[in-house]
């Protein structure tokens, strides 16, 4: 038994594109069939804007009431965007832990239990952000220090993590106020400079 095929016409950045999906892949919903679009043909140089029907942007919920895909034009842009604005996403979340470190310091003795999971949260969110610069390095624009800024975070981090380990509740206090705190706030810095610098980079033609 041969195994399903379909041919997709889709238009990206209004260039009409033809290309062939087979076995489950034809059973894709529209949505699904746009990201592979986007990992096999465009990826690592451009990603997904938004997708536009009849000239408007279409909000994406109602990208699967299309089955149509030739009814659709996507509209791209350099990848390099898509990453730079989740780095900016991030600077928010950035601007917010030296408030966080505060609180959990005021709370370590009074609310332990609170203040280690306040001290967990904010980890993961600070991991989220090295693993979003460090994925995103290979579609940035080269910039010098990413390594090495990455590493000295991930030094204070382990570092409190290790005296936490050992039950040394008091140097961890410490390590978390004097090392942690100011890590955050250079790594910050840090990521504010590499999107004012994706930002005035040239623009490939396309």
């Amino acid at each position: 038994m041969s195994e399903a095929r379909r041919k997709v016409r889709v238009k990206i950045d209004g260039k009409p594109v033809e290309f062939e999906v087979k076995g489950k892949l034809t059973e894709l919903p529209t949505s699904s069939l746009l990201r592979l679009i986007e990992y096999r043909y465009l990826f690592p140089e451009r990603s997904i804007k938004h997708v536009e029907l009849k000239g408007e942007k279409l909000h994406p919920v109602k990208v699967d009431e299309v089955k149509n895909l030739e009814e659709l034009n996507i509209i791209t842009e350099p990848s390099a965007n898509m990453v730079s604005k989740q780095i900016e996403l991030s600077l928010l979340a950035l601007d917010g832990m030296a408030n966080a470190i505060e609180q959990i310091a005021q709370d370590w003795k009074t609310r332990p239990e609170l203040a280690k999971v306040m001290l967990h949260n904010l980890l993961d969110s600070l991991d989220w952000t090295v693993k979003l610069v460090d994925s995103g390095a290979r579609i940035l624009p080269l910039y010098d220090g990413i390594e090495e800024e990455i590493a000295k975070l991930e030094d204070a981090v382990f570092e409190l993590d290790d005296l936490l380990y050992e039950g040394k509740e008091d140097e961890a206090l410490k390590v978390l106020v004097e090392k942690l705190k100011p890590a955050v706030m250079k790594w910050r810095d840090f990521l504010a400079g590499l999107v004012k610098f994706v930002k005035s980079a040239p623009k490939e033609s396309h």
